[in-house]
């Protein structure tokens, strides 16, 4: 990005009320050392284990990453949902999408500039470039589409059921920050993606091509867990938006943001494996790993409906998982970026 171009978003950032932490587009971006090497099982990859009832036949993994001719055959950049989304109109004008391009840069040097992503996370240390860039977006896409039914969900009010709502089970940990969610909007919206970050920190190390805990018994393809949030195909039933996920991102790809996800993590062959013979379960692993931005989106919803005390993640039944003031600093300054430019949400 040019100088000039740095300038812009510097003021216009800092015209929005940005933290000053996530204006520093014009310093050489942190080094976050050796790539976190997603063959090493997480130590905890377990904790998402809900013991949901198996669906199909036994272990049987599939014959791997991108082994037969499914919606995935490109691992690379193309399925980036960074791209902008086809529409029927006119294609965007130049000028038009190198500002956007502006600011969706922001958005990322926001995530990656932030206290937030220089937290040490207790036993996990700190979180992959590419968790820190590609929750900004998926947040910043929600933002961008808060009519969209899914968002509806995960930005209600904060319900009294502890037993399935994470942000009523969480409730006293938002209270000791002064993060209200008795009221439906952006600023719940923006607390759920603060506990999400935690939640993914805790069950992959932020790493979007987790496969299943080897050590679990979960291995048909209705309950092996995958992806950065550790969710099993045996969820779906837990809210009517969840099925209406699967079925938006196995038509497109647009949202996955798999290129920002994937910086600074290492997958191995045994990341990419997926288990059972049931061939939605298989898709809806390898959309967890090669689409993040979906388990993203998935997450949040089950966050609302089935991450209380009885929920599905390990991490939010114990509260292990953290809600971060710096994280939702971080969040609050992607939301001021999209506010103040919603143009670049022709990129999200």
């Amino acid at each position: 990005m040019s100088s000039s171009r740095i300038l812009v978003v510097a003021l216009a950032l800092g015209a929005c009320g940005a933290p000053v932490e996530a204006v520093d587009a014009g310093l050489p971006m942190r080094d976050a050392g050796p790539a976190h090497d997603a063959g090493v099982p997480p130590p905890d990859a377990g904790e998402g284990e809900d013991g949901g009832a198996a669906g199909d036949a036994g272990p049987q993994p599939d014959a791997g990453h991108f082994a037969d001719a499914g919606h995935f055959a490109d691992a690379g950049p193309a399925i980036d949902g960074g791209t902008p989304p086809t529409d029927a109109g006119a294609a965007l004008d130049a000028g038009a999408a190198l500002d956007a391009g502006v600011w969706r840069d922001a958005i990322t040097s926001a995530a990656v500039g932030s206290a937030c992503y220089r937290y040490q996370w207790p036993s996990r240390g700190q979180m992959p470039r590419g968790y820190a860039k590609g929750v900004a977006l998926s947040f910043a896409r929600g933002v961008c589409q808060p009519t969209r039914s899914d968002v509806a969900v995960v930005s209600m009010a904060q319900t009294t059921n502890t037993q399935r709502d994470a942000l009523a089970w969480y409730s006293a940990q938002f209270a000791a920050l002064n993060l209200d969610n008795s009221v439906a909007g952006l600023d719940t919206f923006r607390h759920t993606y603060t506990l999400l970050l935690g939640l993914g920190m805790r069950e992959s190390s932020g790493e979007h091509c987790t496969g299943r805990d080897t050590s679990a018994t979960n291995t048909t393809s209705d309950s092996a867990e995958a992806g950065a949030w550790q969710t099993s195909y045996d969820s779906r039933t837990s809210s009517p938006e969840l099925p209406l996920l699967f079925d938006r991102y196995r038509a497109s790809t647009t949202g996955c943001f798999l290129s920002a996800y994937a910086e600074g993590v290492t997958c191995s062959a045994a990341n990419w494996q997926n288990w059972g013979t049931g061939a939605d379960g298989l898709l809806f692993q390898r959309l967890e790993k090669e689409c993040p931005g979906f388990a993203a989106e998935y997450a949040a919803v089950m966050l609302r409906v089935r991450g209380g005390a009885a929920g599905h993640y390990g991490p939010l039944r114990t509260r292990a998982a953290e809600v971060r003031p710096e994280c939702e600093l971080m969040l609050r300054s992607v939301q001021a970026i999209v506010t103040a430019h919603p143009e670049v949400c022709s990129l999200l």
